[in-house]
């Protein structure tokens, strides 16, 4: 029986990309490849490989300060709930965010 490859094309510009580290080109290339929607957690994803959940967000903030991820805030209007929804892109996105989307929201305590 011949052996089965699996495998996922992805644009090199990420990978490319000098300032980003290892471990932040590895959690890019495992969320680049997630289909569009899916929900994953940092624990998650720190369980899937030996890395800590520490050194994971530490990744995803290096992705997020370098313009490869984007979290956006939103609060329900019914259940006045914040849920945030992480967006990928495999090269950076432009610093400003378009007319009418939601800006990153910081929570101050009461």
């Amino acid at each position: 029986m011949a052996p089965v490859r699996a495998f996922a094309a992805l644009a090199r510009t990420g990978f490319g990309d000098r300032r980003l580290s290892w471990g932040a080109v590895g959690v890019l290339a495992y969320l680049l490849r997630l289909p569009d929607g899916s929900w994953i957690t940092e624990r998650i994803l720190a369980e899937r490989r030996r890395e800590g959940c520490m050194s994971v967000v530490a990744s995803l903030r290096e992705l997020e300060e370098r313009g490869y991820l984007r979290r956006v805030v939103a609060r329900d209007p019914v259940t006045r709930q914040y849920s945030t929804v992480c967006e990928v892109f495999d090269s950076p996105y432009e610093s400003t965010a378009p007319t009418g989307e939601m800006q990153k929201v910081r929570l101050v305590a009461a």
